[in-house]
């Protein structure tokens, strides 16, 4: 049976698809365009997902008209990293609408299953990245499912740290180069935002250089 997993074209959720691929899961990927300032990352999940040739399918949420974060409102500035301030770019809401959403369509297309990609580090800025959260989503999606369902919410990663991720990637072959990070949605990279830091962070510590280029110079 298909299992669905939301793939933003991140490099954690990337991970997690070729896990899940190792392992022998038949996966169908979801991806959600809210209107995102990095929305390029959608374009590195269609090609992903084309290289794997599994079913995607990506669902649009405008989330720019409630905006309060840099991520969907262009008026705003994405913090640096150095400026301490990572929680300004959280989304309200922004993974109970989107696990809402894909559950929905698995729904329509009889899966039960869906895979996510927090990690430790999303912990302290992202509150909605914790296993409690997705334990009562997961509750909550039985309750309201069409039909009585026992609907699971599987995260893999919840307790791993991004240089843990990076050292499964690199043993499982993921193509990295095809990934995006970026919060400025920039190609090359800024290598300023937190989600960059954070990804630089992981693959130094790994003792490997990123495959991405940056805007800046990285002393890997």
């Amino acid at each position: 049976m298909e299992k669905a997993l939301l793939l933003s074209g991140g490099m954690d959720s990337t991970t997690l698809l070729w896990w899940m691929r190792a392992r022998g899961d038949d996966v169908h990927a979801i991806s959600i365009d809210y209107n995102q300032r990095h929305r390029v990352e959608l374009q590195w999940a269609t090609a992903l997902t084309s290289q794997l040739n599994i079913p995607h399918k990506t669902i649009s949420l405008d989330l720019s008209t409630i905006g309060g974060s840099p991520l969907t409102d262009r008026t705003l500035d994405v913090p640096s990293a150095a400026s301490a301030e990572q929680v300004r770019t959280v989304v309200p809401f922004r993974n109970m609408l989107f696990v809402t959403l894909a559950a929905a369509y698995a729904e329509t297309q009889g899966m039960s299953e869906l895979y996510l990609a927090p990690v430790r580090d999303d912990f302290t800025a992202y509150r909605d990245c914790r296993r409690p959260f997705y334990d009562s989503l997961e509750e909550s999606l039985g309750l309201g499912a069409t039909r009585e369902t026992e609907f699971r919410l599987h995260t893999p990663f919840v307790e791993w740290w991004k240089v843990d991720v990076v050292k499964e990637g690199i043993a499982l072959g993921v193509p990295y180069e095809k990934t995006h990070t970026c919060y400025e949605g920039r190609r090359p990279a800024c290598g300023r935002c937190d989600a960059c830091a954070e990804r630089i962070a992981a693959f130094r510590d790994n003792g490997v250089c990123d495959p991405l280029e940056y805007e800046v110079d990285i002393a890997w």
